[in-house]
């Protein structure tokens, strides 16, 4: 009996492997994006503390070029923040960009497995039906043979 062979396996295996990839990369694109929404929250934290401490020390008398350096510190967060914000809405855009080509590739590789799928259904049915035209062929045979051996 014949063994059912996929023409397109090769292209098959291609667009699986291509959509592992894929994934592979929207799971370091969500794993960057949870790193740099971290880092946004950090220096959101310091610089909240850095201000409540800002308040703390004016109400104790600060000069002049203490005050400056406490603000150009906070200035420094800030502006390391929106770089960071920055960053978090490229990678973001990136990676809604990775998930749209990873299920397009899904649905790529769906419709190779369902076009395997249907040819193989069609090769057993073919095959079926050859086995039952071999079936009747050995039934007539053997009545024929039965039937001169009678006579």
């Amino acid at each position: 009996m014949k063994k059912f062979t996929f023409k397109l396996e090769s292209v098959l295996s291609l667009r699986l492997h291509k959509e592992r990839l894929v994934m592979q990369e929207v799971g370091a694109l969500t794993q960057e994006l949870a790193r740099v929404k971290g880092v946004m929250a950090d220096l959101e934290v310091e610089r909240v503390e850095v201000e409540q401490n800002l308040g703390r020390r004016m109400g104790l008398g600060m000069s002049g070029a203490e005050l400056q350096g406490v603000q150009s510190y906070i200035k420094g967060i800030v502006v390391r923040w929106q770089g960071e914000y920055a960053l978090c809405e490229k990678v973001q855009r990136y990676l809604d960009a990775k998930r749209s080509e990873l299920a397009r590739c899904a649905v790529e590789r769906k419709a190779m497995e369902t076009l395997r799928d249907r040819q193989r259904e069609a090769f057993l049915r073919e095959q079926d039906e050859e086995q039952r035209k071999l079936d009747e062929e050995t039934v007539l045979v053997h009545r024929a043979a039965t039937a001169r051996s009678r006579e």
